[in-house]
């Protein structure tokens, strides 16, 4: 018997097939992996020996110009990653020695010792062939640029060049599909996250300074270096910062715009990936199009002739009508101006229910002005224009222009700029314009079907295009309408200058001209095949005889089919917007507060493709957005806010325009008078210093003006010995001769100005003008006022650069009190309304127990109540200028 322990059996290893140990694996792939370097780096040799060749060779391959010293590599991938799939680098190129840069980003394959041997790809990352990048700065995942045009720094844009995925971010499909647009665009699945920053104004010059979560920005404005930081966020750009909380120091007039995609649908995807690829373009796609809605087209006529409808034409067709002009100022009231519009004749003998009848939509939340009497700002219904398809219809929203503001904004991605970053593509986030948007619709086409112009805010994304319809928007707040002229610059429009423009959308050749539809006769209505107009969804914009705006929409017309509606509709000149489905749509809204999406969305029709959503969340395309128009003038600092006016009110009456309030610390009276809601007339008072051209008509108003008086104001008389002069009905008496220290107040139709001694004489043959003591202009103070007894009440007139006029009264008011008080009220320019032997500050008001009178023994300055009149326009474009000839 042994005395040694037994050992326990032995367990039989588990069956493992050919499965190597852990360690044998990574050994393998160790192995492997160097072993294919080895035949990388075997078979290869350097592209270049050092940057000059390297920026040569990316030169070749972005056919271009890159100077060394423009180079930046992102950070490396590993030494076998570089070798096989190469590393970024990201480079400035020109077109040609001279021209203005853009990013690239390219991959280059690296040895072990880190000579370049291969470029894998080239991706231009910003196209902007108006703006030069510049100033590139790289630090880690993280890159900066500045783009500049025309002399100014139009923005400077963030880079994150290794961005990780949002937590939201959508899965599957959407996924793939973003990996694949990023891949294409930048040559990475995993895209660049981009932050754009423009800044108000444009600096001419910008230093960027990348550092650990934070980029240093210095910048000149008005003479001096000024200095913002701006906060991006230590593991994702920005972090828990929004947009607008990002910057701070100098940071006033930034404006930053994180850029994002919405997923696409599939089939959109797939037309502008494949649209992307060099060698195939638009071309086949616009082919696969026209077949597709030609075929759909049959297939709807055939069904509706065999379905048994019918309808016919009636024989008698009524000419178009326009809508009633709107008639002079003294012969219009409240009831009969352009609102609302007419209804719209039939061309069928049995019009369907409701055809040509506004209707309100049918939609209770819409936001309105919260005064009585006030009428709906939109109204809607249909038109069936084409006599060959009674079941294609044109929908129709009227936009009461009094009462709302048109406003634009680029797209995330269209139009694509020449210069800077794309659009912000959702509605401004600031609630003082969000919580007044009442409704947004579609852009124009896309930047690769005719390279349109578009200007957002004085930013000239694309540059206008010669004779195109055009939507222009001004600085007033006017919208107008018309051809461009026949250059690429911004030109006058027909009594504005060309600086008054603040937006500008362009797209096709006028639909409807002159109440004439297709005056051009062109025959490509959107990127169809030439010589085909197909039935597909179309909307357009116009604007009527009267001055109010239209939306037009059809979900199977044509270009002329939509412009026949148009025409019917009254319009004077109309513009075709985007078109096919998913692309157009109008949505009315009402906001609370963006930011925590609390809002109500509402399509126009059921029939319209896009999410409730777009404009105010996200859109790829341009597009236009309505507000609210707030009546009310600016808020005074630290005064109570403005109140409608005692008494009567300008016709609408529910649309106030004349509003008081009291000057900051109490006891001087402000008075507003809201651009062009009043006439100007000045007339002579009994009292004045004799004067051979003046005579009884001098003192008093026309009938009509009589009747319209809203109020009085008292300018005194002037001295016997230093008269200051007086012009009523374009007759001096005696004749203005610059007294020291007076101004020229010229009253011209609505038009109420001051006019300083140094500045050119205007013709005054047909207004009314008078002398009086210049209060101040901009900082410059005038001429002293002598001392009045105690208790005297003194008053003065200011006016601002908006057309808007304030009077302001106090008692034993100084000249700095008033001046103080006006300027508080948003005023330029003042006068004392003492002519020089002493004014009583007289100021009647209709509507009150202090009436107007017909004559007064002081001058005196009458307002006469104007209509509001609607504020969309016609407009003729100036000829471009003249070349210089060099000599």
């Amino acid at each position: 018997m042994s005395s040694e322990r037994p050992r326990p059996a032995r367990r039989a290893p588990a069956a493992r097939g050919n499965v190597a140990p852990p360690r044998a694996r990574k050994v393998r792939r160790v192995l492997a992996m160097t072993g294919l370097a080895a035949v990388v780096f075997a078979g290869a040799s350097p592209i270049a020996r050092d940057l000059g060749e390297l920026a040569a060779a990316l030169g070749d391959a972005a056919s271009g110009v890159v100077a060394p010293e423009e180079l930046r590599w992102e950070p490396s991938g590993g030494l076998i990653s570089d070798a096989l799939f190469g590393r970024k680098v990201l480079f400035l190129a020109r077109a040609t020695p001279g021209a203005p840069r853009d990013l690239y980003r390219a991959r280059v394959r690296l040895s072990h010792e880190g000579r370049p041997l291969g470029i894998v790809s080239v991706h231009n990352l910003t196209q902007t062939s108006i703006g030069d990048d510049h100033a590139l700065v790289v630090r880690g995942s993280r890159a900066a640029f500045v783009t500049s045009a025309f002399g100014q720094a139009q923005s400077l844009s963030v880079l994150d060049l290794a961005p990780k995925a949002a937590p939201d971010a959508p899965g599957g499909t959407d996924r793939l599909l973003r990996w694949l647009t990023g891949l294409q665009e930048t040559g990475d699945g995993a895209g660049i996250k981009r932050l754009d920053v423009t800044m108000d104004p444009p600096p001419g010059r910008v230093g960027l300074e990348l550092l650990p979560d934070q980029l240093r920005v210095d910048f000149d404005a008005a003479g001096a270096v000024k200095t913002a930081i701006l906060d991006l966020g230590a593991n994702d750009l920005l972090g828990a910062k929004t947009p607008e909380t990002l910057a701070r120091g100098d940071a006033s007039g930034l404006r930053a715009e994180l850029s994002s995609r919405p997923p696409k649908r599939f089939i959109h995807w797939a037309v502008d990936t494949v649209r992307a690829v060099s060698w195939i373009g638009p071309a086949p796609i616009a082919w696969l199009e026209e077949r597709v809605f030609s075929l759909r087209d049959t297939a709807k006529q055939a069904a509706f002739r065999f379905g048994g409808a019918s309808a016919e034409v009636r024989t008698d067709t009524p000419s178009v009508t326009a809508a009633p002009v709107l008639l002079s100022a003294h012969r219009a009231s409240e009831d009969d101006g352009s609102w609302p519009p007419p209804a719209i004749a039939s061309i069928w003998k049995t019009p369907e229910a409701g055809e040509g009848e506004w209707a309100l939509p049918k939609i209770s939340w819409i936001k309105r002005l919260d005064v009585a009497g006030a009428p709906s700002a939109f109204l809607r219904t249909f038109v069936r224009p084409d006599e060959q398809r009674p079941y294609a219809r044109v929908l129709l929203v009227a936009m009461d222009s009094r009462r709302l503001d048109l406003e634009m904004e680029a797209g995330s991605e269209d139009p694509k700029p020449l210069t800077g970053p794309s659009g912000p593509g959702r509605i401004p986030r600031d609630p003082r314009i969000s919580t007044r948007v009442v409704a947004a619709f579609n852009g124009a086409f896309k930047t690769e079907h005719g390279f349109y112009g578009m200007m957002v805010k004085r930013r000239v994304l694309l540059p206008p295009q010669p004779n195109a319809a055009t939507v222009v928007l001004m600085k007033d707040g006017r919208a107008g309408f018309g051809a461009w002229g026949p250059g690429k610059e911004l030109l006058d429009l027909g009594g504005y200058a060309a600086d008054d423009i603040v937006s500008l959308r362009q797209n096709l050749d006028p639909l409807v001209d002159g109440g004439r539809v297709n005056p051009q006769k062109r025959a490509q209505w959107g990127y169809t095949l030439p010589g085909t107009s197909m039935q597909t969804e179309r909307s357009g914009l116009c604007v009527t005889a009267t001055g109010h705006m239209l939306y037009a929409w059809g979900d199977d017309v044509s270009g002329m089919t939509l412009a026949k509606g148009m025409q019917m509709a009254g319009c004077t000149f109309g513009m075709h917007l985007d078109m096919n489905p998913h692309h157009r749509g109008f949505l009315f809204t009402n906001v609370d507060d963006l930011r925590g999406r609390k809002y109500r969305s509402e399509l126009l029709s059921p029939d319209m493709e896009i999410p409730t959503d777009r404009y105010l969340e996200h859109a790829a395309k341009d597009f236009f957005y309505v507000l609210v128009r707030d009546p009310s003038p600016p808020a005074t600092s630290g005064a109570p806010a403005w109140a409608p006016a005692k008494g009567v009110q300008p016709p609408p009456s529910w649309f106030t325009g004349l509003f008081e309030t009291e000057a900051k610390g109490g006891g001087i009276e402000l008075f507003d008078i809201e651009p062009e809601r009043a006439t100007y007339r000045i007339r002579r008072g009994a009292h004045e210093p004799k004067d051979p051209n003046a005579n009884d008509a001098s003192s008093v108003l026309d009938e009509g003006d009589a009747s319209r008086v809203l109020f009085a104001a008292g300018l005194g008389v002037a001295h016997e010995k230093r008269a200051r002069g007086l012009v009523v009905r374009g007759v001096s008496q005696p004749t203005p001769r610059g007294v020291a220290g007076s101004a020229l107040v010229i009253a011209r139709g609505t038009s109420l100005r001051i006019q300083l001694p140094n500045e050119s004489a205007a013709a005054l043959a047909d207004a009314d003008a008078v002398e009086l003591p210049l209060l101040f202009a901009g900082a410059d103070v005038g001429v002293a006022s002598p001392a009045r007894p105690p208790g005297t009440t003194r008053s003065a007139l200011g006016t601002a650069d908006s057309g808007r006029v304030v009077v302001a009264r106090g008692r034993d008011a100084t000249d700095r009190a008033l001046a103080d008080a006006l300027r508080g009220a948003g005023c330029q320019r003042g006068v004392l309304l003492d002519r020089g032997e002493g004014s009583r500050a007289i100021f009647d008001r209709s509507g009150t127990p202090d009436v107007p009178r017909a004559r007064y023994d002081e001058t005196a300055l009458y307002g006469v109540a104007t209509p509001l009149r609607p504020r969309a326009f016609r407009f003729e474009a100036a000829a471009a200028p003249p070349k210089a000839v060099e000599k």
